[in-house]
């Protein structure tokens, strides 16, 4: 229980997974060097702690590079998902959905959304209501989406974008190791040893996948992520709204009813 209160599913999946991942050329490089530290349960239990205490305390350096790589990420690709989405020149969602979308968020935050002919000329303005839109819905989700599907694509959207944001640093600590574990058993001389062979293999699989591959899984999370948070929430506003429609309906009934 105290585990859970400490940790949830997001920070293991968003930011813990992702920072051990980031971490991996150094923990194979210290295993490398200390292989008694999992020769015995008792070394084992000990070089476990101290490797997730780390792995937590640097998951918020991590995170920070993640959220700074995100900013530029988006910047270049027109804002983020969630809000382009809700855009009415996108046309990912039809005009009908974005309509309902004002509607709710009218409704049930105060927020006015800019109108089509208002957003072409206040683009910047329309843009800040629905990032303020968006904050309150991340909230009201948490609360009330018991299904925790929108939860899920937060966290797979956390997972590749703290990824991201460390992709520099496997890529200096595998540089670093290489040239630190050549040293390790020729003194000044240079050599190929197993450690320098793992981090090589580790950096030659690393690349190609975090500038290839992982800006295209950020892309499909946080798209996945900003629709599902969208219509979750739209459907969840007109459930409760339709639900209130049918008690009121019922109590007028009763009233003339029985007077």
């Amino acid at each position: 229980m105290l585990a859970k209160e400490f940790l949830d599913g997001y920070d293991c999946k968003a930011r813990l997974i992702p920072t051990a991942i980031t971490l991996a050329p150094a923990f194979w490089t210290l295993y490398y060097f200390y292989p008694s530290s999992v020769s015995s349960p008792l070394s084992l239990a000990a070089s476990g702690l101290m490797c997730v205490a780390l792995t937590y305390l640097a998951s918020m350096y991590v995170r920070d590079l993640g959220v700074r790589f995100a900013g530029k990420f988006w910047k270049e690709r027109d804002g983020l998902p969630s809000t382009r989405l809700v855009r009415m020149r996108d046309q990912f969602l039809s005009a009908g959905q974005k309509r309902r979308i004002h509607q709710a968020v009218q409704a049930r935050f105060g927020i006015e959304l800019l109108p089509p002919e208002d957003e072409t000329y206040y683009a910047s303005v329309a843009d800040r209501k629905i990032i303020d839109a968006f904050r309150e819905i991340k909230e009201f989700l948490r609360r009330h989406d018991s299904s925790g599907l929108v939860a899920k694509h937060a966290a797979e959207y956390g997972f590749a974008r703290n990824l991201c944001g460390g992709r520099l640093v496997f890529v200096a600590e595998a540089a670093i190791w290489i040239v630190v574990c050549g040293f390790r058993e020729h003194g000044p001389h240079w050599a190929l040893t197993p450690g320098v062979v793992v981090n090589l293999l580790l950096l030659a699989l690393w690349v190609p996948f975090a500038w290839r591959a992982l800006p295209r899984m950020l892309e499909l999370c946080a798209n996945a992520y900003a629709e599902r948070a969208w219509i979750t929430f739209l459907s969840l506003t007109e459930d409760a709204g339709k639900k209130m429609s049918v008690s009121v309906g019922t109590t007028t009934v009763l009233q003339n009813r029985f007077g």
